[in-house]
Parts: C-alpha cells; structure tokens; sequence
C-alpha cells in the first residue's frame, strides 16, 4: 500500500516543510540530485529523516517540489513588472527597449542555480516522465500566462501566428542570454550582450506588432 503524506497547513508544519524544500534546492545546487540523499536533505533542513518523510513521498518527490517552486519563482516577477508598466508608451521605441533592458537584467538576478542543477534537470527532463510532466505543464502556464500579459499591455500582433513566434523567440531568446551570463566565464562585456539582445527583441517586436502608428524609433 502507497505511504500517505500530509500536507502542512499549520505554521510551524509550513515551516518546517519549506525549510525541507529550501534545504533540498541549496544542495541540489551545490551536489547535484543523484548526489544528494533524503538523509543529507533532513540533515540541511535541521529536522528529523521521519519529518521529511512525513509530508514527501522520496527524494524524486521533494526534487519535483522544488522544480515547482523553481518555476513559479520566474512566473510573478514577470507578470508583476508588466502589470507595472502596461501604460507605458509601447509605439516608442527608447520606451520599448528601455523597459527590455530592464526586464533582461531582472531575469538573470534571478536565474541564481548553478550550472549543476541545470544540467540535471534537463537530463532528468529526459530521463524521468514525471519529471517531465512538471516541465511540460509548467511551459504551458508560461505560454497562458504571456498570453495573458500581451492581453493586459493591449499588443496588436499581425496575427495570432506572429503572436506565438514573438512568444517563441522572446522567450529563448533571454533565457539564453540568462544562462550565458550565468554560466559563460568568456563573457568579458555583459553590458554589450545584453543591449545586442534588447535590440534583437525590439526588432521582433516592431516586426510582429501592428500598432495604427508604428513603432516610433
């Protein structure tokens, strides 16, 4: 019969069970997921092996937690700045890019994993389908929720087609760029990186969008 966990809804067991969970992250970093034990974890964690076992099934159910939160952790930040700046002036185009440079800088300060825990997600995305369920899952939530966002900032694409391909491109395009800055020590004048790729976005941005005055620039 499957051991049953509990899920915490008390403050100290909420606690206690993000402690598990921060714990988790830190050494998923630090020694990657097949090196890291339910026991290390607990150790990390400052609780009893019984206690993480309590609200987590295996250490594969802690890492998809972590995945979870690791994803949602880029999901408010990125709603939130464009709900703060859905008035501003998206035909102009010192407007635009200025609000991209600073969207790009915001997105790496929180890429903050190593390159270990990259790695292995990826390879786990390919290894393990539950895993890979949860990356799915939550690259569909992205694409509904950037919808969501385009709908908010008012962005008339020449088409719904146009639409999915600035999604597309946007999206590789910086997190790309993240992951450059991250984890390329060759990288000698990021500042230039990042005005290169501001300038890439815009002139995708300005190909997809339609406004009745066109992008000023």
């Amino acid at each position: 019969m499957e051991r049953k966990t509990r899920i915490p809804t008390q403050k100290r067991a909420l606690e206690k069970y993000n402690r598990i969970l921060k714990a988790a992250y830190k050494l998923f970093n630090e020694k990657g997921y097949y090196n890291t034990t339910t026991a290390d974890i607990s150790k990390e964690a400052n609780v009893a092996t019984g206690s993480v076992y309590a609200y987590f099934k295996d250490k594969k159910d802690i890492y998809i937690r972590v995945i979870e939160n690791f994803n949602e952790k880029f999901d408010y930040p990125t709603r939130n700045f464009w709900e703060e700046n859905k008035d501003k002036q998206l035909n102009n185009a010192e407007v635009v890019k200025g609000l991209f440079k600073i969207f790009i800088k915001m997105m790496i300060d929180f890429h903050d994993f190593s390159k270990t825990f990259n790695d292995e997600m990826e390879a786990l995305t390919l290894l393990d389908k539950d895993i890979a369920m949860v990356r799915e899952k939550y690259h569909k939530l992205t694409k509904e929720r950037t919808k969501d966002i385009f709908k908010t900032l008012s962005l008339p694409f020449n088409s719904e087609e146009e639409e999915k391909i600035f999604f597309h491109y946007s999206f590789f395009i910086i997190d790309d760029l993240c992951h450059k800055a991250l984890f390329d020590d060759e990288i000698k004048d990021m500042d230039l990186w990042i005005e290169k790729c501001v300038n890439m976005l815009y002139h995708l941005f300005q190909d997809c969008i339609n406004y009745k005055e066109q992008v000023k620039g």
